[in-house]
């Protein structure tokens, strides 16, 4: 079994140990090989149902070590879904950073808000079948008691603007905007290989990025790897490709740790200082996650 296979399957026994609650986020800790308690030294993973406060856990996270994050810069999801609001603020980060975003069978799937995630990432795989599960976003405003029904219909109908918006933004093929809409909240459209492949592995954003900066070439990376082309070609653009995504991700983490300081009232240098790495710790309780949303 190849070694990533080997962490993942570590994640899942990890997941499943755990006491439910609501979403978690902790790096992998074991060595993939050896299965040995290393420290957290792996891919941070985002798992469990997204609620409110969640995009500052994730940020907090990160900024607690960015180098030790941006070494790797990926992101393991697993949710079936929550609050869609605070899905596409930890979508914008993600999209932001041009960080890789992993969906496997052995830590979870990803459904409903968590896809927004997903289809925002520059870079994206999930590896298996029925891993991503779309459908109608549902906000719970729109049926809090207090709210007469012209107002919980109003709230629905801007969420789902938003949603529009966003979907339009990252490109989203239409038929999969479709497919969303059709299925109820309770419900999953769940993409295909095919799908995947026509949502592309890497976003337009991000493809367009690299074509820009670094004069990529999808070409050149298929032929180097089939062979018929040599792979220096294609170093030299993985390297261009670290270089930008890298500092790009900096300056995003610079900036807010600045705001974070700024609200925090504290002096403008303390800003710029990343914080101390945390001592090594086992992962926090995961929480449950609830039906998708």
């Amino acid at each position: 079994m190849p070694s990533h296979r080997i962490a993942l399957c570590h994640v899942a026994l990890l997941l499943l140990s755990m006491p439910c609650r609501a979403a978690e986020v902790f790096y992998m800790d074991h060595d993939p090989v050896t299965n040995q308690y290393v420290g957290p030294i792996g891919p941070l993973v985002l798992s469990g149902e997204i609620t409110a406060g969640d995009y500052d856990t994730l940020l907090s996270k990160i900024l607690s070590d960015e180098n030790h994050f941006l070494a790797q810069n990926k992101l393991i999801v697993a949710s079936d879904g929550g609050d869609v609001a605070e899905a596409l603020k930890i979508a914008d980060l993600v999209k932001s950073l041009y960080s890789q975003l992993i969906v496997g069978p052995l830590t979870g799937r990803c459904v409903s808000a968590c896809f927004f995630i997903y289809a925002a990432a520059g870079q994206r795989e999930a590896d298996g079948d029925k891993l991503l599960g779309i459908n109608r976003p549902f906000f719970a405003d729109a049926d809090a008691a207090p709210l007469p029904a012209g107002d919980a219909v109003g709230v629905e109908s801007k969420g789902l603007t938003q949603v529009r918006t966003f979907l339009q933004e990252n490109a989203v093929p239409k038929y999969l905007v479709d497919e969303m809409f059709r299925h109820a909240s309770d419900d999953a459209y769940w993409l295909s290989a095919d799908d995947e492949r026509n949502l592309g592995f890497r976003s337009q954003s991000f493809k367009q990025l690299l074509a820009a900066k670094c004069g990529w070439d999808d070409a050149i990376e298929r032929e180097a790897y089939a062979g018929k082309r040599p792979v220096d070609d294609l170093k030299q653009l993985l390297q261009c490709k670290d270089h930008v995504t890298q500092d790009a991700a900096h300056q995003v983490l610079l900036a807010a740790r600045q705001a974070r300081s700024t609200r925090a009232g504290l002096p403008g240098d303390l800003a710029s200082k990343p914080k101390p790495r945390a001592g090594v710790s086992k992962p926090p309780a995961q929480r449950a996650s609830a039906p998708a949303h």
